[in-house]
C-alpha cells in the first residue's frame, strides 16, 4: 500500500530505496537462469523445451508503466512498486503474463497432439 504521496510502504521510515530500471540491450538470459524461471512456470523440462522462448521473453520483460523496482535496507531485498496504483509485489509485475502465456501455449500444443493423434 502506499500513502497518499504515492510512496512506497517502506520507504516512509526511509526502509527502502527506490531503484531506476536498467535494461542492458546486449542482455542474452543463460541457459541457466532459462531453466529456472521455466522451472518457476511450472514448466516440464524435457518436454517443454519448444516452449522455453516463453521463459526467456519473460525474464528479458521490462517492467510495465508506473512499476519502480525498490530495494529494502535491510536485507536488501527487491521488490516492486506502482506509483500510480500503491501495488507492490516481490514478483516482477510480468511474471503472471508470462505464466498464463506458458499455459494457453502448452494448452495449445496438447490440443494440436491430440488432433493428430486422432487422425491416426
Amino acid at each position: 500500500m502506499a500513502d497518499s504521496a504515492g510512496s512506497p510502504p517502506h520507504t516512509q521510515g526511509a526502509d527502502s530505496i527506490v531503484l531506476e530500471e536498467e535494461i542492458d540491450p546486449n542482455y542474452v538470459p543463460s541457459e541457466a537462469e532459462i531453466i529456472d524461471y521455466a522451472k518457476w512456470m511450472g514448466m516440464d523440462l524435457e518436454n517443454d523445451r519448444d516452449l522455453f522462448w516463453i521463459a526467456r521473453e519473460g525474464l528479458m520483460a521490462p517492467l510495465p508503466a508506473n512499476w519502480k523496482p525498490c530495494k529494502t535496507k535491510d536485507t536488501e531485498d527487491i521488490y516492486y512498486f506502482n506509483f500510480a496504483s500503491g501495488e507492490s509485489t516481490w514478483d516482477h509485475p510480468c511474471d503472471g503474463y508470462y505464466k498464463r502465456l506458458y499455459e494457453e501455449e502448452k494448452k495449445k500444443k496438447e490440443i494440436k497432439l491430440k488432433v493428430f493423434l486422432f487422425r491416426l
